[in-house]
């Protein structure tokens, strides 16, 4: 029993074959999944999504940091709106992505900042996008998000940037695909992350973990990046599916809406 708490299963990718990837999802043990969107449209594909397959799906509202552009005071109020509806879950996914620099970095903060303001507002977990922006994410972390929850997710930093997310009481990392590759410090993080801060992710359909070989990850695949997490913490992948699953429910609320978590 497992959790996918970060996969676009509203893409585009998924269309012609949408309904047999979240059936080959729930047989092979994925009990819940969290959507989250990226801009006001991709938001509502996944409350509606997660209304057509309720207590499966999950929705998150929010605007990306490569769509930061796009966002304005109107579509804060759409993304509110949206976040009344008891499919969605969190706020989210937003943050700050300095490595592709799609969006100015002063309207990546503005809109971070209304991202914050928006979580607090709705009581809901924030699901947080970081790369090569580690700074300048706990800096308004640290000025605009005291008593927020929320997750880091597909966390890609060192140990000493985890540190400094596991300040941040309320938040948890969440692991992904590159924690299955050798070419970064993911290994040493998972290692040290106390269990109740963990979770894990696809972000389908992108990061296909190893040893996959598919062109396109799907929320099923999260099995083997909890394998990995499981052999790094030399524990059974019954053991981090149970730990991860308790997690997830604990931060999103997903006990209130599948009896089966």
């Amino acid at each position: 029993m497992l959790v996918d708490s970060h996969a676009h299963i509203d893409t585009p990718r998924f269309d012609t074959d949408r309904e047999a990837v979240l059936r080959a999802a729930i047989e092979g043990g994925v009990t819940c999944i969290v959507n989250p969107g990226v801009d006001l449209a991709s938001s509502r594909l996944a409350v509606e999504l997660a209304k057509a397959h309720s207590g499966v799906v999950f929705a998150g509202v929010g605007v990306h940091p490569h769509e930061a552009t796009a966002y304005s005071d109107e579509v804060g109020v759409q993304l509110r709106v949206l976040a009344r509806e008891s499919e969605v879950v969190a706020i989210g996914e937003f943050g700050l992505d300095y490595f592709r620099m799609l969006a100015p970095r002063e309207v990546q903060l503005d809109v971070f900042r209304a991202h914050l303001q928006l979580a607090r507002e709705c009581n809901l977990p924030c699901i947080i996008h970081v790369r090569d922006s580690h700074d300048d994410v706990m800096e308004l972390l640290r000025a605009y998000g005291k008593d927020l929850r929320g997750v880091f997710h597909c966390f890609s930093g060192n140990v000493a940037q985890a540190e400094e997310c596991l300040a941040c009481e309320g938040f948890m990392i969440s692991f992904a695909g590159p924690l299955t590759r050798q070419d970064n410090q993911l290994p040493e993080v998972a290692r040290m992350v106390p269990l109740e801060r963990m979770l894990v992710e696809t972000d389908s359909p992108y990061l296909v973990p190893k040893p996959l070989k598919a062109r396109r990850n799907e929320p099923l695949f999260v099995k083997y990046t909890a394998q990995k997490l499981a052999e790094l913490r030399g524990m059974t992948l019954e053991e981090i599916a149970q730990v991860t699953t308790a997690n997830a429910v604990r931060l999103f609320g997903l006990g209130e809406h599948n009896e089966t978590v």
